[in-house]
């Protein structure tokens, strides 16, 4: 019986060391995929996706795809991308992933965002991938008529954001009033925050930084353009909270 015990454990760590025992790809060896990139829910083939190429490491825990990005391309005009790539040597796998532009820790105007549920797309120890379906989400449009009659602070943000993390898009206005139509962007069929904020370094208390901040909440919809008007009389009466 003692010796079963000991032999079932002696199996069962050979399982779990077997991950960080894995070799790395052989320095050149050509690592391949084709596919497409397709949104997720208007089941529609998108064009001008970044695709990037990562490679693994192998620890105690587990395998990582964090390494690089190495390489990179772009969906065609049919959706359509290829991707080739020497090994480097460093690498015990690879996958692809969507990437977003991202500037300073937000996007800027892109024209698509990753779809959280497939976030990746794995190589799982192949060399070639064919017909890999890559998910993404497309970005429509959003018109929006802003006028703030009084602006103290001389500067007012408006983020656009979903509920989990999806999407953030910054615009920024200076100046004591604002009277504008701009475009900027939101995520369709899901919930989207739009939030104008005062980022403001007179706006403190002791070790407390506060914020003045007003969200307003955009139920799922599909269309290619909203059109959202707000009306601010003053920065001063945007509710003041927490950080």
């Amino acid at each position: 019986m003692g010796q079963r015990k000991i032999l079932i454990s002696y199996i069962f760590l050979i399982l779990l060391f077997l991950p960080a025992c894995r070799k790395d790809v052989p320095k050149g060896q050509l690592i391949q995929a084709t596919g497409f990139v397709i949104d997720s829910v208007k089941n529609k083939k998108l064009s001008d996706v970044t695709v990037y190429l990562y490679g693994a490491h192998s620890t105690f825990y587990g395998v990582y795809y964090d390494d690089g990005p190495l390489d990179s391309t772009i969906s065609d005009k049919d959706g359509n991308f290829s991707i080739k790539y020497n090994a480097e040597g460093n690498s015990v796998d690879y996958a692809l992933a969507i990437g977003n532009v991202v500037y300073g820790g937000y996007t800027n105007q892109t024209n698509y965002v990753i779809d959280i549920s497939h976030p990746i797309y794995i190589f799982d120890y192949s060399y070639q991938l064919t017909d890999v379906a890559l998910k993404a989400r497309e970005l429509n449009y959003a018109r929006v008529n802003l006028k703030v009659l009084s602006n103290p602070y001389d500067t007012l943000y408006l983020d656009v954001s979903t509920t989990y993390g999806e999407l953030f898009l910054r615009n920024r206005f200076i100046g004591r009033s604002v009277d504008t139509s701009f475009l900027t962007r939101y995520l369709p069929n899901t919930t989207n925050i739009f939030e104008y904020k005062i980022l403001s370094s007179r706006i403190v208390d002791s070790a407390t930084m506060f914020i003045r901040r007003m969200p307003d909440t955009l139920q799922s919809v599909l269309k290619d353009t909203i059109v959202i008007s707000k009306i601010i009389n003053t920065t001063y009466n945007i509710p003041l909270k927490p950080y």
